[in-house]
């Protein structure tokens, strides 16, 4: 659905809207909706050369779960542990800004909220010589202080997963921490999101601020799923090491403990299809990818099929293998239980997924990987490690700080 409003916008907002979505008119849209308290997100995708802006006039993302067979146009947010897929924020389109132009949804059928929002966001817009009013970004309510950890205790914490791994024989756990780090002065959330864009072109950026939730930036490198109206795609991604300089990639050397777990992910996620008696899925891999500093190795698997049963698998994908075992481990179970005593602090919105649903004919949805977090004057970046039976803690240790690099880079 691409649809412009039937009736006609306050304030000639046809007119004043911007033509496309270049970098000074990205700043004005993030900028109009924070101050007007609205739901804003900016992305890139991979290899993409045009960023996206979609505002919800709602005032609010909705949490719901994601049902891709209704076909309604917005940007997903979604939270590590999901059960039920009913934590996702969705992001109502009312405003989508990318490189053809302007989108206008919907506006006879918007509620009065709506329509009062949109008529500040875009009278805002319109006045972008005025100050701005504060920070440009929201922030949510400080967690506890125990939310970071040190390199002791993440090693700590990697002996007990080997340790568990050993002694129940399942496969693999992703053990994650938080860092802090403090803000630049005059910290620009939209000039650090077109810093992410030019340095990771491989990757899908994105700039998330909601209000009464909080603002997150990342730069994923791992596709969850993207469809259109033939085809769904997914892929399988494990195993990091730090890019070869001055190498081509396919030259890059892998260890056995990396080539096992990309090699688990792929096998789960092969199995996940012959379980629905899907066979003509193909796939491709696995290759090694760039992440900016880094590489992985990467699977990737298409179907096609019908557009109706795509909807529906598309949602099955959603509710059946997130979180992936990417950024959960094998079997799903047992590791989720083990994240969940032993990591000590919230995930959040880290390895959740986020993307847009259902605008320009497609869907495309990341886990929230290489994020962080907003806060008052500081970022808290999140960060992992795939963890089996063979790891060591100070190599896992020493892979989140390859992976933290990617944020610290633009920082």
């Amino acid at each position: 659905m691409r649809n412009h409003s039937a009736s006609a916008p306050p304030f000639d907002a046809l007119d004043m809207l911007p033509p496309r979505a270049d970098r000074r008119t990205l700043a004005r849209v993030y900028r109009a909706a924070v101050e007007t308290g609205l739901p804003v997100a900016l992305w890139r995708y991979p290899h993409g050369h045009e960023p996206h802006a979609l505002v919800d006039f709602s005032g609010q993302a909705q949490a719901a779960k994601i049902d891709f067979t209704r076909q309604t146009p917005g940007f997903a947010f979604a939270p590590f542990v999901n059960r039920g897929g009913q934590a996702t924020l969705f992001l109502k389109a009312g405003l989508h800004l990318d490189g053809t132009g302007h989108h206008l949804y919907a506006a006879e059928s918007a509620s009065w909220p709506e329509t009062e929002n949109r008529a500040r966001f875009l009278e805002r817009y319109r006045r972008d010589d005025a100050p701005a009013v504060g920070q440009t970004w929201f922030t949510a309510p400080e967690s506890a202080p125990d939310a970071l950890c040190t390199e002791a205790e993440f090693c700590a914490l990697v002996e007990e997963a080997i340790a568990y791994i050993r002694a129940t024989g399942i496969q693999k756990i992703v053990a994650s921490r938080a860092a802090e780090v403090p803000l630049p002065p005059r910290f620009d959330p939209v000039a650090t999101f077109q810093a992410l864009c030019r340095r990771y072109r491989h990757a899908f950026i994105s700039l998330v601020a909601i209000p009464g939730v909080g603002t997150w930036m990342g730069a994923s490198p791992e596709l969850l799923l993207s469809m259109d109206d033939t085809r769904l795609r997914t892929v399988a991604l494990a195993g990091t090491r730090p890019r070869p300089a001055d190498a081509p990639l396919d030259t890059t050397p892998w260890g056995q403990k990396e080539i096992e777990e990309q090699a688990l992910v792929s096998d789960y996620i092969r199995a996940f299809f012959q379980n629905l008696g899907l066979r003509n899925f193909t796939e491709d891999g696995p290759h090694t990818v760039s992440a900016g500093s880094i590489v992985h190795l990467q699977t990737r698997f298409t179907i096609r099929l019908p557009y109706p049963r795509l909807l529906r698998l598309a949602n099955r994908i959603l509710d059946d293998l997130h979180p992936t075992s990417a950024v959960c481990g094998m079997p799903k179970r047992e590791a989720l239980s083990f994240i969940l005593e032993k990591e000590r602090y919230h995930r959040a919105f880290y390895s959740g997924f986020l993307g847009p649903v259902h605008l320009n004919g497609e869907s495309r949805l990341f886990v929230n990987l290489r994020c962080m977090q907003l806060l008052a004057d500081r970022a808290r970046l999140y960060i992992g490690a795939g963890i089996t039976r063979d790891s060591i803690p100070r190599a896992e240790w020493r892979e989140t700080v390859l992976k933290a690099n990617t944020l610290l880079s633009v920082l």
